[in-house]
């Protein structure tokens, strides 16, 4: 049996590639209190341990799946990386600036000291950040390199195993410094921190009910009391002073009447109200006694993901967008969510909104259209992926990253996997305007990012082969090490310079440093910790500026080592 499953990897590798994608995918699962592997660590440890049996795994396999996972990146952050190009968010793109350039000092700083090839240094930085990206456009830089195969494949057998051995700290030592180190430093309290923010935010105007935080929509049956306050009043003069409901339907003597809003209410008529939470509990006094009566209630209404594209309302606050809409087409309408590059938003009203937030409404089907029309466009859950425009974008940014020039002497390209980020940059901020074209849904932009990812991981360690262990036995005191002040001297760097140079607030700046390393589970210690989601306000901006930032780090790393 033993012989025949190692024939059958011997002969077909690609069976090694999914063995080691499905066992490290498992192995990333497996957690020990808050912490997890990850996909993309398990997968990358399954190839090393696989590839001790000697395979033969075609390289270019980890340069189409590293296509897939960084073109995946570029469209997700196009938006918000060209978005964040403006004086309202410069502070939070110079941290970015501030954390990656620390973080390449530090790398090579720790290449000056241990002595480590380009190899190890790139795997290094990619585990100490845990940024797989470096180690791809790496990797095509290695490819780029005077050296024969055999020295190429040993620079990236030590990479590999740099990046395993660096990951697991610098996946721990970043959320326990986010999460616990950083606000004793600050001497920040996270959740007096948080509600401090949130009161600056705007959660402080309780009459704001557009923006009103962590609202559930309810509906509610009353009947009209006799000489109450609602009997004889028209619907629009009642929901005039109560803006948190709408009144959607009327049962008078057994007839349904649908929503009007000159209609005058009678003693005994039953309404069907659409409400915020906080409205409901007045009902009684304002309307009459609340009762079950299900025709009252089966008013339609709809929900809907809508994409921000307008100018109109890109770069306003919630407050102000709310002031636009004043209107009919507001009424009955209400905001549950706000989302950013799959994180939720503080629904504050002085949260600032950005093209390619998904807005979710939800309320009367024909106020939830209307706002959709001048917001954005609705997102359709059905809708499929534009697969000729991104193939094409993929070829196009491999062969801009094949173009190169020089400074002086010095020869400069972008490489396949900075040529083809730049590509899906532009691609993804010009779907956020024109979603007609290149349509990517979530769920593909996951299955790109996520499948990419993993299975470069799992070829790279699949590459590393037998070498592994011994390069491992010789540097990894020295690497493990290295990693530790490369996990941890950026942020510090950065901590100090966001808080007492640039000023920011220290929530915005712990979701900030989280971004800035790429790293969202340290960003969810913070929310956990402080019950607020206003540190994503700082994480979205540093995220998208440091993917691209880090990636471009890979080049540099293996030019500056290798010779």
């Amino acid at each position: 049996m033993l012989d025949f499953v190692l024939h059958a990897l011997h002969s077909s590798p690609e069976i090694a590639v999914f063995l080691a994608i499905s066992l490290g995918v498992l192995i990333g699962r497996i957690r020990i209190g808050s912490f997890h592997l990850g996909s993309v660590a398990g997968a990358l440890l399954m190839g090393l341990l696989i590839g001790q049996i000697g395979l033969e795994v075609p390289p270019i396999l980890k340069s189409v799946f590293f296509v897939l996972f960084i073109y995946a990146v570029g469209f997700k952050s196009g938006p918000e990386f060209f978005g964040s190009l403006n004086r309202g968010t410069l502070k939070l793109v110079i941290l970015s600036v501030v954390l990656c350039g620390t973080a390449l000092g530090s790398i090579l700083l720790m290449n000056a000291i241990f002595d480590f090839d380009a190899g190890f240094t790139a795997g290094l930085g990619a585990g100490a950040l845990t940024d797989t990206a470096i180690m791809g456009t790496a990797t095509s830089a290695i490819s780029q390199l005077p050296l024969d195969e055999a020295a190429k494949a040993e620079l990236n057998s030590h990479m590999a195993i740099a990046y395993a051995v660096t990951y697991l700290f610098g996946t721990i030592g970043l959320i326990v410094f986010v999460g616990s180190i950083a606000p004793k430093l600050l001497g920040v309290e996270l959740r007096s921190s948080a509600r401090e923010l949130e009161i600056e935010l705007g959660i402080a105007d309780e009459g704001d009910a557009f923006t009103i935080p962590y609202t559930r929509i309810v509906v509610r049956a009353h009947q009209v009391a006799a000489q109450g306050a609602a009997d004889g009043q028209l619907i629009a003069d009642i929901e005039k002073l109560h803006e948190a409901l709408s009144v959607e339907r009327v049962v008078r003597d057994g007839q349904v009447l649908e929503r009007d809003g000159s209609l005058v209410l009678q003693a005994g008529d039953i309404v069907g109200v659409y409400a915020l939470r906080e409205a409901v509990g007045p009902l009684s006094q304002w309307i009459g006694p609340e009762i079950d009566h299900p025709e009252s209630l089966s008013f339609p209404t709809r929900e809907a993901d809508i994409v921000l594209t307008s100018a109109e309302f890109a770069g306003k606050t919630l407050h102000e967008a709310k002031a636009k809409l004043i209107g009919s087409e507001r009424l009955g309408c209400f905001l549950k969510n706000i989302t950013r590059q799959g994180f939720d938003l503080p629904l504050l009203p002085n949260t600032v909104l950005r093209r390619g937030d998904v807005i979710i409404l939800t309320g009367r089907p024909s106020s939830v259209d209307a706002i959709a029309a001048r917001v954005g466009r609705v997102r359709e859950s059905n809708y499929k992926s534009d697969i000729a425009v991104h193939t094409m974008g993929m070829v196009v940014g491999s062969l801009l990253g094949i173009l190169s020039t020089h400074i002086g002497m010095i020869p400069v390209e972008l490489g396949v996997g900075g040529g083809v980020l730049v590509t899906a940059l532009v691609i993804g901020w010009y779907n956020s305007r024109h979603p007609e074209v290149g349509a990517l849904p979530p769920a593909a932009q996951w299955a790109f990012s996520e499948f990419g990812l993993t299975a470069f991981g799992a070829v790279i360690g699949l590459l590393a082969g037998p070498q592994a262990i011994t390069a491992m036995q010789e540097h990894g005191l020295s690497l493990l090490l290295s990693g530790v002040v490369v996990t941890l001297l950026p942020p510090l760097v950065a901590l100090y310079f966001g808080r007492y140079v640039l000023g920011l607030h220290p929530m915005i700046l712990f979701g900030a440093l989280a971004g800035a390393q790429t790293e969202a589970a340290s960003m969810n210690k913070i929310i956990d910790e402080s019950g607020s989601n206003t540190p994503v306000i700082g994480f979205t901006v540093c995220y998208a500026i440091s993917n691209v930032l880090l990636a471009v780090w890979g080049p540099i790393i293996i030019f500056l080592t290798a010779g």
